[in-house]
């Protein structure tokens, strides 16, 4: 009888290692499956494109500037066209037009993809499988969709009066950075102009 007791215990207490071991994987693995924000904070970006990163591990070939636009926009940030066809295949039957990216001191701030304002449907329908239900829908009467997180924020855009819908992925942490380079300016602005 008591070794059958002490059979018991040592099972529990092999039970309950393996469970304290195995379980912060089983957590981990089923926070980033698809289907949840959780998967887009995991993605940080599009395809091999990662929000955060710096641009230079992209190869020249293929970049270009955005619209042959070699200067900063006013945010200090210069956009680029991604040049491999492989990434612009969302799915089976759905192509995106472009991919855009912007970089701020030469680091993945925004992925914009494009795509046929047709496509609006089925580019909605993947980011819902992928990624869950949006988080917010600004108006009822736009085709605006967003998925926030603390990290990483998605918004889908196509409208019926623009030509070509818009996804963009956005890293926040450099956003804020950009946001607050953009205040300091204007603090130095007004006391330039003060004095």
């Amino acid at each position: 009888m008591r070794s059958n007791s002490l059979y018991i215990i040592l099972f529990d207490f092999k039970l309950l290692i393996v469970t304290s071991i195995l379980l912060p994987v089983l957590v981990f693995s089923q926070s980033k499956k698809t289907g949840s924000i959780e998967y887009l904070k995991y993605s940080n970006g599009f395809n091999n494109i990662v929000l955060g990163d710096d641009i230079k591990q992209i190869p020249d070939y293929k970049l270009t500037y955005l619209d042959n636009d070699k200067k900063f926009d006013s945010d200090s940030c210069l956009k680029f066209a991604y040049r491999d066809t492989s990434l612009l295949k969302l799915n089976n039957d759905l192509y995106l037009e472009l991919v855009g990216l912007r970089t701020y001191k030469n680091k993945v701030v925004n992925i914009y993809l494009f795509f046929k304002k047709k496509d609006g449907y089925k580019v909605l329908r993947s980011f819902l499988s992928s990624y869950g239900l949006f988080t917010s829908k600004p108006n009822d009467y736009v085709d605006i969709y967003s998925w926030n997180s603390s990290t990483i924020n998605l918004t889908l855009k196509y409208e019926l009066d623009a030509e070509l819908g818009v996804a963009v992925f956005s890293c926040n942490s450099l956003e804020k950075e950009i946001e607050a380079m953009k205040i300091k300016r204007m603090i130095n602005l007004f006391y330039l102009n003060k004095f």
